[in-house]
Parts: C-alpha cells; structure tokens; sequence
C-alpha cells in the first residue's frame, strides 16, 4: 500500500518547533525557547497534523521525516 503525502511548505516559527521538537524538548521547553505559549505550541502542531492528514505526534514524525528526505 502506498501513501501520498500533500505537499505542504512549512512557515519559519513551524520548522523552528520541528526542530526543537525533534531534539526531544517538550512542548512547555519549545514554548519557551519560541517565546510562545504551550496552547500555541499545541495549535501549530494540531495544524501541521491536519494538513498532512495525519493522526497523531508519531504519524507526523514520520510524514515530516518522509518530506525531509524528498528535499534533500
């Protein structure tokens, strides 16, 4: 079974919180190293999972690692 991710292009304060995400800081650590709110964290999150159409924090990891690799 194959699946197609949409393309989507992700905003600054987006790969800001991958990153940090991605280095194993909590959602409160990136709010604060973001000078965001954890809510916002949440929302930024929450949007980038609707946009892949994704369900979960995993799912998202693995979309998002998949489009890294078609940039490279």
């Amino acid at each position: 079974m194959e699946f197609e991710l949409p393309r989507i292009t992700l905003s600054n304060r987006e790969r800001e919180l991958v990153a940090l995400l991605s280095q194993g800081h909590t959602d409160q650590e990136a709010a604060d190293r973001l000078g965001i709110s954890p809510r916002t964290v949440t929302g930024l999150v929450r949007g980038l999972m609707d946009r892949l159409g994704v369900d979960n924090r995993f799912q998202l990891g693995l979309a998002l690692g998949l489009l890294g690799q078609e940039h490279e």
